[in-house]
């Protein structure tokens, strides 16, 4: 490492206070996702638990891809905050043009990949009875894809740049316009039939084509906008789009076996029953809420620690990357004991339905140690990115939860019978140990000052 091309190792102070200014907003916008599913959800529950059941046997299969998506795209934010760290304001730009590109691309083949969606819900095996339901509103949330992906490149992009309110923003008011179209078509007003869960699926996809046109429409007239985005901008650059895909494609594995073992429990709930899937839904969309927020401080460690590669500052990497874990830690202690003391009124907002309600308050007890192991090794995965480090956490990811979470909830959960309880501490047990594994690496490569600045 060349000395005199570094600079000085900012505070402690400046850290906390950057981390938490841009964590704060992308918490808002990315909690906004969730709060989507979750209105989905709650007008679902109020229909029954039979269209609760139906919505979430759509949801599994679409949110995977969904987040798979997403993890392809993590390279945007990586390249853009690492390259507005050193100055290098075109290759923002470009890097947001190739993420455009991979979001179009992947969400369009996912939206025809879910077009035969009766054999996908039969395939994993769901209730027979909420497979009509589920399969028109599995499509109807995958034509959305796309949509959702590209409005998910523009905000890595923006939060690369330091400019995370806009997304936020975004998030905020669509989810005004997600609750009125859930009211139009769930419920059945203003002369609309009463869809259910394909009603549901249709107010979401209806909401993300807005957020899209909201976000490119700023970010062709934000200010700046020049800097970044310089003529020719669009034109597809081949070595930024290799550079995406390196970074992206370990990281959407990573992503996806996580979110693959977190859904295929829900998967095996429906095994067990209407009620069980019902509940096991609830409790991961509460648990996917929360780790929202989690969200807000990964990406703020990501772009953090990327602006400090950016400055050659080994220092800073550290700093910035630890910082954000011990935020994390006190949100997710604060927000675990506020469900325990508030699982009853959480669990009515879902379901009313009695078989339901004796389940998922034990269930969101549980969730309350999930959110513990569950923040850390998501900051410290978004750390992990910021020094676009991909392939070992990814074997973390899946060591942690194809081989230990899946397994473990598939012969205690269903096998021996232990339900839904089972399948929650099946997830504990590999968010634990994903936790161990990323953080024993985090401290590996912050102090391994060789080969960070490539």
């Amino acid at each position: 490492m060349n000395a005199t091309a570094t600079t000085p190792t900012l505070g402690i102070g400046h850290h906390f206070r950057r981390t938490v200014q841009l964590a704060l907003p992308v918490m808002a916008a990315r909690a906004g996702l969730v709060i989507m599913l979750s209105v989905n959800a709650i007008f679902c529950g109020w229909q029954g638990k039979e269209v609760l059941a139906a919505f979430g046997a759509a949801a599994v299969p679409q949110v995977t891809l969904m987040v798979v998506g997403v993890g392809l795209l993590i390279g945007t934010i990586i390249l853009t905050a690492q390259a507005d760290g050193a100055g290098n304001h075109g290759a923002c730009g470009r890097a947001l043009a190739g993420g455009l590109v991979i979001a179009a691309g992947f969400g369009t083949f996912c939206a025809a990949l879910l077009l035969p969606a009766e054999y996908w819900l039969d395939l994993l095996g769901q209730p027979v009875e909420t497979i009509p339901a589920a399969s028109d509103a599995l499509r109807i949330l995958g034509y959305s894809l796309p949509a959702i992906l590209m409005f998910t490149a523009c905000s890595f992009f923006l939060e690369g740049i330091n400019r995370p309110l806009p997304g936020m923003i975004a998030t905020l008011a669509a989810n005004l316009l997600n609750l009125l179209l859930n009211w139009v078509f769930v419920l059945g007003n203003l002369g609309a039939p009463e869809m259910g869960a394909a009603g549901s699926a249709l107010a979401t996809s209806i909401t993300r084509f807005f957020m899209l046109a909201g976000m490119l429409g700023y970010i062709l007239t934000m200010p700046g906008r020049d800097r970044y985005l310089r003529p020719g901008w669009l034109r597809v650059d081949a070595a930024t789009l290799r550079r995406l895909i390196v970074l992206g494609l370990p990281l959407a594995f990573a992503i996806g076996a996580e979110t693959g073992c977190f859904n295929f429990m829900v998967v095996m709930a429906g095994w067990l029953g209407t009620a069980e899937l019902a509940t096991m839904y609830a409790a991961i969309n509460y648990t996917s809420f929360v780790y929202m927020l989690t969200l807000g401080l990964s990406t703020a460690a990501s772009v953090r620690v990327g602006n400090a590669i950016g400055r050659r500052n080994a220092g800073d990497i550290r700093r910035a990357g630890w910082i954000a874990v011990g935020l994390e830690f006190a949100v997710m202690a604060a927000i675990a004991t506020l469900t325990i003391f508030l699982a009853p009124r959480i669990a009515s907002l879902y379901s009313q339905d009695p078989a339901v309600l004796g389940l998922l308050v034990p269930a969101l007890n549980l969730t309350a140690l999930l959110f513990l192991v569950d923040g850390l090794q998501g900051v410290l995965m978004g750390a992990l990115r910021g020094t676009a480090d991909t392939l070992v956490p990814t074997a973390v990811y899946i060591v942690s939860f194809a081989f230990v979470g899946i397994p473990m909830g598939y012969f205690l959960g269903y096998q021996a019978g232990m339900g839904v309880p089972a399948l929650i501490w099946a997830l504990v047990a590999a968010l634990a140990l994903a936790t161990l594994g990323l953080g024993a690496r985090f401290h590996w490569v912050s102090r391994r000052q060789e080969g960070l600045w490539r």
